[in-house]
């Protein structure tokens, strides 16, 4: 029985990463893909090709944290961004870059803002005097300008969510 439920599970897992990953617009693959995206977004799977031509990513993206604290005073917490690091570490980070661009700034999955700034709250819990008492998500996007064209690429703002910390949330 076990044999058998481990089969089914690497079956199902390797026809859904099949189904999502492949470039192919077959009626079956197509059908299959909404059925599928749940799956692939919980586990991190998800992967597109809009990277790619003929319509790649036009904008730049990242996710930051403004975190009050009890006495008034402002703090910042930043996605680590894998431009900023060297290919192995780059490579680790990835994974960490994509929540922030494809699952906090999407409001699809809008239920997990909470939880990250409660993370970023307890990450951020240093001062035993002074503890957060508010976590803001931010995202900032700036559209890509065209190859050569010394166009700027100003930074838009965008407030995702406030949460209010508890003190439950701290421990």
């Amino acid at each position: 029985m076990k044999r058998i439920a481990i089969n089914t599970f690497l079956l199902f897992h390797l026809a859904t990463i099949f189904c999502w990953a492949m470039p192919l617009n077959s009626r079956l693959v197509t059908s299959a893909r909404p059925l599928i995206a749940p799956y692939m977004a919980w586990s991190g799977l998800a992967q597109g090709w809009n990277l790619f031509a003929p319509n790649p990513l036009a904008m730049n993206n990242r996710i930051e944290a403004e975190i009050t604290y009890h006495d008034g005073q402002k703090g910042f917490w930043k996605f680590k961004n894998p431009q900023d690091y060297g290919y192995l570490k780059r490579y680790t980070l990835e994974r960490q870059h994509k929540f922030g661009f494809d699952s906090l700034e999407n409001n699809s999955f809008a239920y997990l803002r909470p939880d990250a700034a409660r993370y970023i709250a307890r990450l951020n819990n240093t001062m035993d005097d002074n503890p957060p008492v508010s976590v803001t998500l931010v995202s900032y996007q700036s559209k890509i300008a065209p190859p050569g064209s010394g166009l700027p690429e100003p930074w838009t703002r965008k407030v995702l969510y406030t949460y209010s910390v508890k003190a439950g949330d701290l421990k």
